[in-house]
């Protein structure tokens, strides 16, 4: 064999040698190492921003939260569930239900922002660009005759089932503290929480010598003279209206007014209902619903029907009521008395 063809013969082998080791290596670098394959740990919560700060009492999911300027409103957060609509990289969908209410009087806008869900290591769970729930919402709109309902979506790793959640309401959306809290362990608000009677402030005026309800009683002399028959208080709901709150029900007593001598005045801010606590029953300086009596006069020998309305908190039970009336509204002397021992029950 000639020079020239050994050369070219050793080349050849060089070349074929050099392919070979390269493919080889390729290879192994490509190859899992046995003990060498790791795997990524599951996330124990949500990955957002820590929750907002919450130094209250959480309530149990159902329950109503008062908030608002004066507890003007009411937020019930429903128990968190695995919703059907599709989430994204292996994320699933929570449904939150929400219900907000106005617990006394006026207009407010509930936003979906204001609810935020906090895995159990403090984290805030995602929410979706786009609420894919049939009942979703940007904002609720609630007034005295009308409440909100919807339902805030979050996303959450798959593994992790809603009861490791707990729900805040913020005060506005944005704030660090929240206003309350919900969460699935959280015992109930105890019964006794909710008192007996009305909820105004403690009477120091005496209904001594009070007459029964539904008894005559007379103010003036044999000349000029006013009688009053006062019937027994009764209770009814209020139809929702911005005229009282939402969470009382109406107390009427029906007052039956005739004159002798010269015209009598009746004024209704000189009626004062009190429980057998002697705690006064709130009313409307503008008027209630079903009341009809602002001030009257009475001419002799005419008779005048009037209905003046009180208020109850919704759920008590108040008894003993004593209705007074004073010489002048604001006035500390009583002139007319009236007492029943009825008990008026919670309604239905």
């Amino acid at each position: 064999m000639s020079p020239t063809r050994r050369l070219a013969t050793a080349a050849l082998c060089v070349t074929s040698l050099a392919l070979t080791a390269c493919t080889s290596s390729g290879q192994d670098e490509a190859a899992p190492t046995a003990g060498n394959t790791s795997t990524s740990p599951l996330p124990s919560g949500c990955t957002g921003k820590a929750a907002p700060t919450f130094s209250g009492t959480a309530l149990p999911y159902g329950a109503a939260a008062t908030t608002g300027n004066g507890g003007a409103l009411q937020v019930q957060v429903g128990t968190p569930t695995a919703s059907a609509a599709a989430g994204k990289d292996g994320m699933k969908v929570i449904q939150v239900p929400v219900t907000a209410s106005v617990r006394t009087n006026g207009t407010f806008a509930v936003n979906s922002g204001q609810f935020v869900l906090v895995s159990a290591d403090g984290k805030t769970c995602a929410t979706p660009s786009v609420n894919p729930l049939s009942d979703g919402f940007a904002a609720l709109t609630v007034d005295e005759q009308s409440q909100g309902t919807g339902a805030v979506a979050f996303l959450v790793p798959q593994q992790l089932g809603p009861d490791s959640f707990r729900v805040r309401y913020l005060a506005a959306p944005g704030a660090s503290s929240a206003a309350a809290e919900w969460r699935a362990d959280a015992s109930a608000p105890s019964s006794s929480a909710a008192s007996a009677g009305c909820d105004g402030p403690t009477s120091k005026l005496s209904d001594k010598g009070a007459a029964s309800y539904g008894s005559q009683v007379t103010v003036g002399d044999s000349t000029v003279s006013a009688t009053i028959r006062a019937q027994n208080p009764t209770r009814r709901a209020f139809k929702p209206g911005t005229t009282q709150p939402n969470d009382v029900d109406a107390i009427d007593v029906t007052l039956q007014v005739s004159a002798k001598g010269a015209p009598a005045y009746v004024d209704r801010a000189a009626f004062v209902l009190v429980d057998d606590r002697h705690h006064t029953c709130r009313s409307s300086k503008l008027g209630s619903q079903g009341e009809n009596l602002t001030s009257a006069l009475v001419q002799p020998g005419k008779s005048g029907n009037y209905t003046i309305v009180f208020w109850v908190p919704k759920g008590r039970t108040i008894k003993g009521l004593s209705l007074l009336q004073l010489d002048k509204p604001g006035g500390s002397k009583v002139v007319a008395a009236w007492h029943g021992t009825d008990t008026l029950a919670p309604l239905p």
